[in-house]
C-alpha cells in the first residue's frame, strides 16, 4: 500500500501565490512543515513538487512580523528573532536580528532572504533550510488512496545543487532542483545551512531558485528581477485590457480590484498557448467546464474576450466518442481536465473527464452572450458545428428517456454520483436526507437548457437558419410549459430540486431554483412565490442565500452543498431576481453577500462560506477548506455591479440597455470606464442620493446607443 497523505483539515490560514501552471501554499512564516495538514507546497501540473521546506535561525523559529501575498504572485514575510544583550551601563535590553523572506512565482519559485543584524554588537547566524519532494498526486493530497506508487530516483547532490526525482507509474520523470547562493557551508539531500558573521548594522542574502519539472518540460531560466518585470508588465497589460472600476465605498473598490488581480492569477496557458480559467486554489487548479463558463459569463462586463478563450478551449476537446470510463459522448463539453501522474496512468478518469450535465448547456449560453456582447458573427460561425453537437447531445445523450428532460447517472467507477454544480455525495437529497436514486433531471439544468435553446435559435437567425430557429424555439416553449407543471410545488410556492429516476419530485428547498430565474423557464405568475421564498428566513442567511434550506432536515450550516453559502450562486440568483424586476430582493442579496465580504483576507470571497447566520454567530464563518481564490467567487463582485446597473448588452444592434439602475443605500457613486460592447466602449457613471439612482455617460467612444429605463 503506498504511503498515505496527511488529511487536510484546515486551509483557512494558509498563504497562496500562483502563476500560470503552478501554485504555492504556505504557512503564515512562509512555512511548508513536514506532515501538515494544510495541503502546504509547491504545486505544478497537478503534481506537489515541494512537501517541505521550512527554515530555523540558530535553531529557532523566528517571529513572525508581517505576512502578505497581496500581489498574487509574491509573497513578503517579515520576521524578527530578538537577542538579549547587555548595554555598557549593565542593563539588559532586547536587540534584533530580522529575516525578510521574498518569494516570486513565475517559471520557477525564486527566493530571496535577507538577514540583518540591528544589535550594536557582531553575531554569527546560522540559517537552516530543511526541505523534501514527496512528488504526490493532488488527488493523492486530497485523500485518495493508491495501491503503489512510482520509484523515488537517487538524489543528486552538487556544490550548490540539489536536484530530487521521481518516476511515476505513467513513465514520467518529475524532478525538482534547488540552486543555492551563495553556496551553503552545508548541503545535503534535505538540508542547507548558511553561517553568517554580520557587524552591527550589516546585512547578508541568500538567493534561492527552485524548480518544478515533468518530463522535458524545463523553462528557460531567467533571474529573480527579470521574472518580477515580465510578471508586472503581464499584470499591468492585464488591468488595461479589463474594465475599471471605482466607487465611493472602500471594500467595493477593493473587491473589485482583488476580483481584476484574481482573474489573471486565474488563468493558465495550455500547450496549444490558449488561456483558461482556473476554477480555484488548491483543489481546482485545472481547467473545468462549468466553472470557466459561469466565471466567463459574470466577467462579460469586464474582459469579454476571456469568454472567447474560454469558449475555444473547451470546443477544442468536446466529446467525439462513447467512453463510460471517462462518461465522454458526442458533443459533450467537459468537466474537468487533469495532467498529473494518477490520469496519465489511468487511475483517474480525468483525460478529460466529463462527467457534468450542465457543462454542455452553459456552453451554448455563453456562446450566445459572447456575440451579444462583442458581436463577432465570424467566431460563433468557427464555432457552430460545435453548437450543433452540443445541441445534439442535449437531445441525444442529455435526455436518455425522451422524457424532456436532461438527466444525469454516473457510468464512470471513478466519476461523481452528483453531476450538477452541487457535485458533493450528499447534495441531492429528500428532505429527509434519503438519496435520490438517479438518473436525476435537475432543477436548474432544465433552466439552462431552456435557455440554451431560446438562445442558439437567436444565434440560428444571426445565421441565416430559419429552420433551426423555428425548432429550438417550439421546443424551448414545450419545455418551459412541462417543467413549470412538474417541477412546481405548489404547497411549498416553489420548485422541487429534482426529478428522480421514478419522475418522482424531490421536494427538498434549495437554492437552485433561484438559477431558474437567471434562465428565465420561470413562468411570471411564479416568479413572486418564488422571491419570496429565496428570501425567506429557511434560505436567506443574513449573509446570502444557503445552498440548503435551515429547516430541512439534511441542513448543515457547515455542509458543502446542504447550507453553506456560496458568492457565485448568491450573485447569479440577484441577477436573476433583477432580470425579473424584483430590485429590491436582488439588492437585498447583494447587501448581504457585500456586509459578508467586509470580514474576508484580502477582500477576497472564498469559494464558500458557512450558512450560520448573524444571531446565530456575529460574523460569517469561513469554511475550513474552501478555495481562496476561486474563479467564480472572484467574479461575483462583476455580477452583482451588472446587477446594480441593470446592463444588458446588444452589440450586433450596437445598444446597451440599462433598466432601472438602483444603487443601495451604502453606495453613493459608481463609475464604469472603458466597458466594451461590441467595438464600443463607454463610461458609466452611477449615482444614488435618498434612494434614488442617477445615471449618465461621461464618455463614448464608437457606435453605440445607450437606452436607459429608469
Amino acid at each position: 500500500m503506498a504511503r498515505k497523505a496527511p488529511p487536510v483539515t484546515d486551509i483557512r490560514d494558509v498563504q497562496v501565490i500562483k502563476h500560470d501552471r503552478s501554485f504555492l501554499l504556505t504557512d503564515m512564516h512562509g512555512d511548508v512543515p513536514e506532515g501538515n495538514t494544510a495541503a502546504l507546497g509547491l504545486y505544478h501540473k497537478d503534481t506537489r513538487f515541494l512537501s517541505r521546506f521550512d527554515l530555523t535561525m540558530d535553531g529557532q523559529r523566528p517571529l513572525l512580523l508581517h505576512s502578505s501575498t497581496e500581489r498574487n504572485y509574491s509573497q513578503l514575510v517579515e520576521m524578527v528573532l530578538p537577542f538579549s544583550a547587555v548595554d555598557p551601563q549593565g542593563f539588559e535590553h532586547k536587540e534584533n536580528v530580522t529575516l525578510s523572506r521574498y518569494r516570486l512565482l513565475g517559471d520557477a519559485l525564486f527566493e530571496r532572504l535577507k538577514v540583518a543584524n540591528f544589535g550594536r554588537d557582531r553575531r554569527t547566524i546560522a540559517v537552516s533550510l530543511r526541505f523534501a519532494s514527496d512528488f504526490l498526486d493532488l488527488f493523492e493530497v486530497r485523500g485518495i488512496e493508491r495501491e503503489q506508487r512510482g520509484q523515488m530516483q537517487k538524489p543528486r547532490v552538487d556544490r550548490n545543487q540539489v536536484e530530487l526525482s521521481y518516476r511515476g507509474l505513467d513513465g514520467a520523470i518529475r524532478s525538482c532542483t534547488f540552486r543555492f547562493s551563495p553556496q551553503p557551508d552545508t548541503l545535503t539531500e534535505a538540508h542547507a545551512e548558511f553561517s553568517f558573521d554580520l557587524e552591527s548594522r550589516s546585512e547578508a542574502e541568500i538567493g534561492i531558485e527552485i524548480v518544478p519539472q515533468v518530463g522535458g518540460d524545463a523553462a528557460s531560466r531567467r533571474s529573480l528581477q527579470e521574472a518580477r518585470g515580465q510578471l508586472e508588465r503581464d499584470y499591468s497589460r492585464w488591468r488595461k485590457q479589463c474594465t475599471r472600476f471605482k466607487t465611493s465605498n472602500l471594500q467595493l473598490s477593493r473587491f473589485l480590484d482583488r476580483g481584476i488581480l484574481d482573474l489573471r492569477m486565474m488563468l493558465s496557458i495550455g500547450d496549444d498557448g490558449v488561456p483558461w480559467i482556473d476554477a480555484g486554489v488548491p483543489w481546482f487548479s485545472a481547467m473545468f467546464g462549468r466553472d470557466s463558463l459561469l466565471t466567463a459569463y459574470e466577467c462579460m462586463g469586464v474582459n469579454p474576450e476571456l469568454a472567447w478563450n474560454v469558449l475555444r478551449g473547451l470546443a477544442a476537446l468536446q466529446g467525439k466518442q462513447e467512453d463510460d470510463v471517462r462518461e465522454e459522448e458526442p458533443g459533450k463539453i467537459l468537466h474537468e481536465v487533469r495532467v498529473g501522474e494518477m490520469a496519465a496512468a489511468g487511475e483517474i478518469p480525468h483525460t478529460p473527464y466529463f462527467g457534468s450535465v450542465d457543462s454542455t448547456p452553459l456552453w451554448l449560453i455563453l456562446l450566445s452572450y459572447a456575440y451579444q456582447w462583442t458581436d463577432d458573427l465570424e467566431s460563433v460561425k468557427a464555432l457552430w458545428p460545435n453548437a450543433l453537437a452540443a445541441l445534439e447531445w442535449i437531445d441525444r445523450y442529455g435526455d436518455r428517456d425522451g422524457d424532456g428532460y436532461v438527466e444525469y447517472v454516473k457510468r464512470a467507477p471513478r466519476g461523481l454520483d452528483n453531476q450538477g454544480w452541487k457535485d458533493s455525495h450528499d447534495a441531492v437529497v429528500y428532505p429527509d436526507r434519503t438519496k435520490a436514486p438517479p438518473p436525476i433531471a435537475l432543477v436548474e439544468v432544465q433552466g439552462y437548457v431552456y435557455d440554451a435553446k431560446r438562445r442558439m435559435g437567436w444565434l440560428a437567425r444571426a445565421l441565416g437558419d430559419e429552420e433551426l430557429a423555428v425548432r429550438l424555439d417550439r421546443e424551448a416553449e414545450d419545455l418551459k410549459e412541462r417543467f413549470n407543471r412538474d417541477f412546481w410545488m405548489e404547497k411549498e410556492s416553489y420548485y422541487g430540486l429534482a426529478l428522480d429516476g421514478d419522475k418522482k419530485l424531490v421536494t427538498t428547498i434549495t437554492s437552485n431554483p433561484g438559477h431558474c430565474l437567471w434562465s428565465g423557464i420561470v413562468d411570471v405568475e411564479n416568479a413572486g412565490r418564488v422571491a419570496r421564498k429565496l428570501m425567506g428566513a429557511a434560505l436567506s442567511s443574513g449573509w446570502g442565500i444557503r445552498t440548503l434550506a435551515a429547516r430541512q432536515d439534511a441542513y448543515d450550516p457547515i455542509g458543502y452543498h446542504t447550507g453553506s453559502i456560496w458568492p457565485h450562486d448568491n450573485a447569479l440568483i440577484a441577477h436573476g431576481l433583477k432580470l425579473y424586476g424584483f430590485d429590491r430582493e436582488a439588492m437585498q442579496i447583494i447587501d448581504q453577500l457585500s456586509l459578508a465580504g467586509a470580514f474576508f483576507p484580502l477582500a477576497r470571497y472564498p469559494e464558500l462560506f458557512c450558512g450560520f447566520s448573524p444571531d446565530e454567530v456575529p460574523l460569517p464563518v469561513e469554511y475550513p477548506v474552501a478555495c481562496r481564490p476561486q474563479a467564480w467567487a472572484s467574479g461575483a463582485p462583476f455580477m452583482m455591479i451588472r446587477s446594480y446597473g441593470g446592463l444588458v448588452a446588444d452589440a450586433p444592434n450596437r445598444t446597451l440597455y440599462i433598466s432601472q439602475p438602483s444603487l443601495p443605500s451604502w453606495l453613493e457613486e459608481a463609475e464604469i470606464q472603458g466597458m466594451r460592447v461590441g467595438k464600443a466602449r463607454v463610461d458609466l457613471a452611477l449615482s444614488q442620493r435618498g434612494g434614488v439612482t442617477a445615471i449618465h455617460v461621461p464618455r463614448k467612444e464608437g457606435d453605440l446607443e445607450i437606452l436607459i429605463r429608469q
